[in-house]
């Protein structure tokens, strides 16, 4: 009942696999079909909305080359499908990705569209299809030595072993599974894969064995719940659980200990809401168990209660099992006319639905219990029987032959590469003579293309340092300026308006009342004057302060967010506010300006990188600079051989500094240069 959620999980777990890393398409038309998948995949609009909106977007990239883009699009349809329940559109789209898979040489795409395949062919209960689509996939991981999907698709196919009665074959297929599960540490997985290995054997009656996975399977709800899974759901995963324990002690003919279980599954009061066909198959095997210990306490009202639940939600096969238990429960009470009448319904019920468990169950007690029509149902019962043997020993050569088909189509490709091995070799050598005349040209020719990059980088450095030279030498001269009108404002004109006014209060001592008056307003005048001019003269030396320092930060910070690639990088600057640049030499300046713009080019160049940051932090008397992205990464070893990590460390040791590169596939890079200031 779970095996839904687990697809949707693996196809999202692929989705994301394929979408790193894609070169751009025409951005116009990108951003169209980006669009439509948005709404096709937004569950508040209504189904026919989203399809037609991934119809719209598959017309327009159908149209594109076989390229990794366009294949990527096709898969993301193929999930947009299958989630909207659209099967048939899910399994055209998939053929589609494996042909282009299989056109491009591209075996992971051919791997994922098998799975896909596979998967979408399971919700059609096409088990034949979707066995051979799964054993195709996983014989395609095994040969790229990809594992990240073997443990689900080997579920997969432990499910089909286990619908088609084959549960020794389960049994073994979902022990592989679960090895590889327990790898990969999926609780979930982990959880369905313990239980199918508990109904495999309890499909060969091996009802210890049985007990102690399914015992596993619900002790790792517990770290579900640790994992931040609903409770909900929790309880749900714990009442089937419970209700497969209740088989095998009914199975066992230990009814206490099923009854006990059934119960504590039932106690919980979120299943009949959320689960209403659980809850009334519990109801009913509860009361069935009662039935089998011979308390008829409650019966056989508990099994009309399961009947009338299974019918309001049309549960068919449901219907059928509780017409089968009230059929055994009046044979017991030795109301035949009763028992006949459920047992028949039960027949003819499973004959329209299919279910030959059901049909081999009812045509059994019938034959044994109706006097007048018990012959027909026993020639039912045993014709039935002999077709279901002869269908698993077919089902059982035929999936055997889908094993053995991928494992030659495998060996007849190992044998061509082999062959083809050696035809190469062959050319290998030839072309190893060519190729060591082209080699020795093109290190020449780069040899030359790198004494001028080297001399077009020192002319480059020249000039920068001309720069800072040049703009030291305004700002000295600004800043010089700037002293001299300072001094001027507040020791002459200052002092001159300071002598006036002492002037005119020692005058003002005179009686006559005008003059008075009229000499107040001149001091007041001139008191205003001077506190403007004062004024003047302190914002001149705080804006001459407030520059100092700050110039080379500002074209820092400029160089590094104005930074522009085809990856979409996104650049921070954080540089310590406290830095002193004016005491930091030009050398210092133009080396640092350099570390940054080649580890920034080495980013913009290859680090695929969604953000990139550099920090600049001053701690007593060093420097340290950070680069950091979180890119594909590179093996340092590997690369320190190259021109632009070269350049890195010789601009590293002229500040006496120290050169630290910390990167891995996968996990960005981080590029740390420390140096004193003294």
């Amino acid at each position: 009942m779970y095996r839904h959620l687990s697809y949707t999980i693996a196809l999202l777990f692929c989705l994301g696999i394929f979408s790193c890393g894609h070169p751009a398409k025409d951005e116009e038309s990108q951003n169209a079909i980006e669009k439509l998948f948005e709404r096709g995949e937004n569950s508040a609009l209504s189904h026919k909305e989203r399809e037609a909106s991934i119809d719209s977007a598959y017309t327009i990239f159908s149209k594109f080359d076989n390229d990794s883009v366009t294949r990527f699009f096709y898969r993301r349809a193929t999930v947009a499908y299958y989630d909207l329940d659209l099967y048939n559109k899910s399994l055209s789209t998939s053929h589609k990705v494996f042909d282009m898979g299989v056109d491009s040489k591209d075996s992971l795409t051919m791997a994922k569209a098998s799975y896909f395949l596979g998967i979408s062919h399971s919700e059609k209960n096409h088990n034949d299809s979707a066995f051979f689509y799964y054993a195709q996939a996983e014989k395609l991981y095994i040969e790229i030595k990809d594992k990240s999907l073997l443990g689900e698709i080997g579920l997969s196919k432990a499910y089909i072993y286990y619908d088609i009665g084959e549960y020794v074959q389960c049994e073994s297929q979902a022990i592989k599974a679960l090895r590889l599960l327990e790898e990969k540490g999926s609780t979930i997985d982990l959880h369905k894969c313990n239980n199918l290995i508990g109904s495999a054997l309890l499909g060969q009656n091996n009802f210890p064995e049985a007990i102690k996975y399914y015992r596993k399977a619900l002790n790792q709800l517990d770290d579900l719940a640790k994992e931040g899974y609903p409770e909900e759901t929790i309880s749900n995963f714990r009442a089937s659980c419970y209700n497969n324990l209740g088989h095998v002690y009914v199975k066992e003919q230990d009814y206490a200990a099923a009854i006990k279980i059934y119960r504590e599954a039932l106690a919980s009061d979120q299943i009949r809401s959320t689960l209403p066909a659980l809850y009334a198959k519990l109801q009913s095997n509860l009361a069935y168990a009662q039935f089998r210990s011979g308390n008829y306490s409650g019966l056989p009202q508990m099994f009309y209660n399961s009947l009338k639940i299974r019918e309001s939600i049309k549960d068919r096969p449901g219907i059928v099992a509780s017409h089968i238990n009230l059929g055994e429960y009046y044979a017991s009470k030795n109301n035949m006319a009763l028992a006949i009448s459920h047992l028949k319904r039960a027949y003819n019920d499973a004959k329209q639905i299919g279910s030959n468990d059901e049909i081999l169950t009812s045509s059994k007690l019938l034959s044994e219990i109706d006097k007048k029509d018990g012959a027909f149902y026993s020639e039912q019962y045993i014709s039935l029987n002999e077709k279901m043997q002869n269908a698993i020993k077919a089902n059982r050569e035929k999936f055997a032959r889908f094993e053995y088909e991928t494992d030659k189509l495998l060996d007849e490709k190992e044998a061509l590469a082999k062959k083809n091995t050696y035809i190469i070799g062959a050319s290998i050598i030839i072309l190893l003579f060519v190729a060591a005349i082209f080699i020795i040209y093109y290190l020449n020719s780069r040899n030359k293309e790198l004494l001028m990059i080297q001399e077009q980088q020192k002319a480059s450095e020249e000039i920068y340092q001309l720069m800072f030279e040049q703009q030291s030498n305004i700002e000295s001269a600004r800043t010089e300026e700037k002293t001299r009108i300072a001094m001027e404002l507040h020791d002459g004109i200052l002092n001159n308006i300071y002598a006036v006014r002492l002037n005119l209060e020692f005058i003002n001592k005179k009686a006559d009342e005008g003059s008075v008056i009229k000499r107040k307003e001149y001091i007041k005048e001139l008191q205003n004057v001077e506190s403007e001019i004062r004024a003047v003269s302190h914002d001149l030396s705080r804006n001459d302060i407030f520059i100092q320092g700050k110039d080379f930060g500002t074209i820092l910070r400029f160089m590094i967010t104005s930074q522009k690639n085809n990856f979409n990088t996104g650049f921070d600057a954080e540089i310590d506010p406290t830095i002193d640049w004016d005491a930091i030499t030009n050398t210092y300046k133009v080396n640092i300006y350099r570390i940054i713009q080649e580890a920034l080019q080495n980013i913009n160049k290859y680090s695929q990188a969604q953000h990139a940051g550099v920090e600049i932090i001053q701690k007593e008397n060093n420097l340290t600079v950070i680069v950091t992205d979180n890119g594909i990464g590179f093996e340092p070893e590997k690369a320190k051989g190259g021109i632009g990590l070269r350049n890195l460390r010789k601009r590293a040791d002229a500040l006496k500094g120290i050169l630290t590169i910390n990167s891995e596939i996968g996990k960005g890079s981080v590029i740390e240069v420390v140096f004193p200031l003294a």
